[in-house]
């Protein structure tokens, strides 16, 4: 059998397809715990995830271990953790742990929001040190929009071109109007917005009808 390098497995040999929620897999009870992985392509793996940590534990040999969390996209990163001493991940581990980051790349959007009572979910990534947009008068943001399954609809980042509009006279989305209100000037955040404040019943271009909406909002 060919070694498994750090090349190869980027190199996506394979697709997996069955996520699960770690039914059985008993994972440790600290503040790593918002979101678990398991594939049975993998038995007896499980990943589990944090909003917000610095680390994930994976659990490969029937024990659990902190890993440093980062992207699958950062090729030191994956060698970092390959060739780490201490924590000697397996190539099978390390597999199994890099379909667990990409899955986990789309769930982590849906945590740690502040929601208000119509269900609009705010979560600050950065917050900014201006003044809080005025009603009536124009914000410029830069935006990208994702569905559920982590689709990414649209960007004015793709389009290197913000999005300019009148506050509060229904120009967008209702989510927009209530949810940009509330950031100031320079912040970065997450609106998770409800089918109610989105698009509602309507399809609009590849956004399905009843659709919940994540947009990462820079305010200009």
């Amino acid at each position: 059998m060919k070694k498994i390098t750090i090349f190869s497995i980027l190199c996506l040999f394979v697709v997996l397809t069955t996520y699960g929620q770690c039914d059985e897999c008993k994972m440790p009870k600290d503040d790593v715990n918002d979101y678990c992985f398991a594939d049975e392509s993998f038995p007896g793996m499980c990943v589990q995830f944090g909003e917000g940590a610095s680390y994930f534990k994976l659990r490969g040999d029937k024990k659990f271990k902190a890993i440093p969390i980062g992207s699958v996209n950062d090729l030191s990163y994956l060698k970092s953790v390959a060739t780490d001493k201490k924590l000697k991940v397996s190539n099978l581990e390390l597999l199994f742990m890099i379909e667990g980051l990409k899955v986990w790349e789309v769930e982590k959007r849906k945590f740690g929001y502040k929601y208000e009572q119509n269900g609009l979910g705010i979560k600050i990534i950065k917050e900014g040190t201006g003044e809080l947009p005025e009603k009536g008068k124009e914000v410029e943001v830069h935006y990208s929009g994702y569905l559920e399954d982590g689709t990414k609809f649209d960007s004015s980042l793709d389009r290197d071109k913000t999005y300019k509009f009148i506050l509060g006279q229904g120009r967008v989305i209702k989510g927009w109007d209530e949810g940009i209100a509330k950031l100031k000037k320079g912040s970065v955040a997450w609106l998770r917005i409800p089918p109610e404040l989105g698009y509602g019943s309507r399809p609009a271009g590849i956004i399905p009808p009843n659709s919940t909406l994540y947009f990462k909002i820079e305010v200009q």
